[in-house]
């Protein structure tokens, strides 16, 4: 594959070259446009000299399927855009995970307050005090319906009270908590719910994807075997010209030694007219079939690609070639294999997940929470702990490690126990949803039955057409065999002087008629062919795509 890239990068660049001599630099700019691979530049050298000089001789470059359906998947503008809504799909199914992420939270408040008492239990006739409150808490919900947070807590107070027994003093307290939801928002499905549907949904994006690019080589192999016919029926139209002309010249010899009367050659000469303007629209045809390839194949909007020349080096296929499955393999094939039946089970199991969450909303709300916490207190001890008692001499000496070693030596410790039940006096909102969720998923269902259908009716036509060709093919043969046949008698005929020269000529001309017809229903046959791999969804495997690989192409790897 490597190897036809490089010589179709270098093809097109040379053919681009004739006709833009005049601007030095356009080669540079051409390549640039291509964005071809570095490994282009480096090994010129893998380019056979004798394919250049063929090239160079003839203005053409040579084409085959393979080369088409690379260069459309690597360059296709369309392609390149449908790359990213698999992408938006995955970075979208990672927002979900904001619902399970854990936090880790910090707070600070320091306050200060002056307040006339009113009461000498305040120990100041104007209390005076400074606190402050720092935090620190982690918490992480669990996909179960789980909570669990620990919070860390540190109170300062500091007044003029001669009533308090620390001044200032620490009070820390350490709190463990778990909470569970035991009927609503209960189960690891209900609360994963949203990162579940996003993960289907970004494989159903890739699917559509893979439809579109299914859908893009069918157009590319068709595309290909119009310029493989339109090539063909040029050489046609020229042959059944040049065929004219030799009669033509026939006449003319005829006419002069008195065999034949002149108006014969003014009929000739008619038809020789008619045929020329055959193959002049024989050759836009080319044209034509080669800029709907090139439309395909390349990222650029310059008009000066459409100079290049191609001509396809492939021949369509005939009904011996090729193995033409049954009925019954062919759908049993398009089940295992088309993308459209995958992405409809995708989407029932979204419609699945939504009905399980549904229905637990319907539930009544039943949580239970315990926690378990520990308690210090540290400070400078200014007083006893009895009511009125006097104030030290000389203060005890005392902070935040006091607290602290209370906090962690377990000897203050406290718990809680609690539940909390709320039952709906009317749920009609939820049952509703309920009822909504089940519509869809028995909507979804029958969609996969559907589009079961619809697939096997897919593979039957496609069967048909390859049938229905095939069969055309060994008419059209006869026809032109047998065309071949009165052309060459009528021509007997003609040159005993039994027949006109108007039968002789209409002659030729069914004999190209019926070789343009043959031509048509084997290239008709072939991509009969085409439809059928599309229906069966072998077309990615029959043309070594791989859908991973194309779809990181162009796109930042995860």
């Amino acid at each position: 594959m490597k190897f036809n890239k490089i010589i179709m990068s270098i093809f097109l660049t040379t053919a681009l070259t004739l006709p833009a001599m005049a601007s030095p630099n356009w080669v540079e700019d051409f390549l640039r446009r291509l964005h071809p691979p570095k490994s282009v530049a480096a090994r010129p050298e893998v380019v056979p000299a004798s394919t250049i000089g063929k090239f160079l001789r003839t203005g053409e470059v040579p084409v085959t399927l393979s080369d088409v359906i690379n260069m459309m998947v690597d360059n296709n503008l369309d392609i390149r855009a449908n790359r990213f809504a698999p992408r938006s799909q995955y970075f979208q199914s990672l927002v979900f995970y904001r619902a399970l992420q854990p936090s880790l939270r910090f707070s600070a408040n320091v306050a200060h307050d002056t307040l006339l008492s009113t009461t000498q239990l305040n120990g100041a006739s104007a209390r005076e005090q400074l606190s402050g409150n720092y935090a620190v808490g982690f918490s992480k919900p669990l996909p179960t319906g789980t909570s669990f947070s620990v919070d860390a807590t540190m109170f300062r107070l500091s007044s003029n009270s001669n009533n308090n027994i620390f001044n200032p003093s620490w009070q820390g307290r350490l709190t463990y908590t778990v909470g569970q939801h035991l009927l609503q928002n209960r189960g690891r499905l209900v609360n994963t719910r949203q990162i579940l549907q996003g993960q289907n949904n970004e494989k159903i994006s890739e699917i559509q994807f893979e439809i579109q690019l299914i859908n893009f080589i069918a157009q590319a192999q068709k595309a290909y075997w119009d310029l493989v016919f339109a090539g063909e029926d040029l050489n046609v139209k020229q042959r059944s010209l040049e065929l004219a002309n030799q009669t033509l010249d026939e006449n003319k010899m005829k006419v002069d030694i008195g065999t034949l009367a002149p108006i014969d050659v003014v009929q000739t000469q008619a038809d020789v007219a008619s045929r020329q303007e055959q193959v002049v629209v024989s050759t836009y045809n080319v044209t034509t079939s080669e800029d709907q390839i090139k439309k395909l194949i390349s990222d650029d909007k310059d008009p000066a690609m459409f100079f290049i020349k191609l001509k396809a080096m492939e021949s369509p296929t005939r009904p011996d070639d090729v193995r033409v499955p049954s009925l019954e393999e062919a759908v049993k094939t398009a089940f295992e294999n088309r993308p459209e039946m995958r992405q409809a089970y995708l989407d029932l199991k979204n419609k699945d997940i939504d009905v399980q969450y549904t229905k637990n909303q319907t539930l009544p709300i039943f949580d239970v929470t315990a926690s378990f916490n520990q308690n210090g207190t540290g400070g400078e001890q200014r007083r006893g702990f009895l009511l009125g008692s006097p104030a030290f001499p000389i203060p005890k000496p005392g902070g935040i490690y006091d607290s602290l070693s209370q906090l962690f030596g377990y000897s203050y410790r406290g718990y809680s126990v609690g539940f909390s039940f709320v039952i709906p006096l009317d749920n009609k909102a939820n049952d509703a949803d309920y009822e909504r969720a089940m519509n869809e998923q028995r909507l979804s269902q029958s969609k996969i039955n559907a589009t079961a259908q619809q697939i096997a009716l897919d593979v039957r036509n496609a069967l048909t057409q390859v049938e229905m060709n095939k069969a055309r093919i060994q008419t059209a043969k006869a026809t032109r065999e047998l065309a071949q046949e009165k052309m060459e008698a009528e021509q007997t005929k003609f040159n005993l002087g039994t027949s006109t020269l108007r039968f002789v000529l209409e002659e030729q001309r069914n004999v190209a008629q019926a070789e343009s017809n043959e031509l048509q229903s084997v290239v008709n046959f072939t991509k009969s062919l085409v439809d059928l791999d599309r229906a069966m969804g072998m077309s990615l495997r029959k043309n070594n795509i791989e859908l991973e690989k194309t779809l990181s192409s162009g796109t930042t790897t995860r």
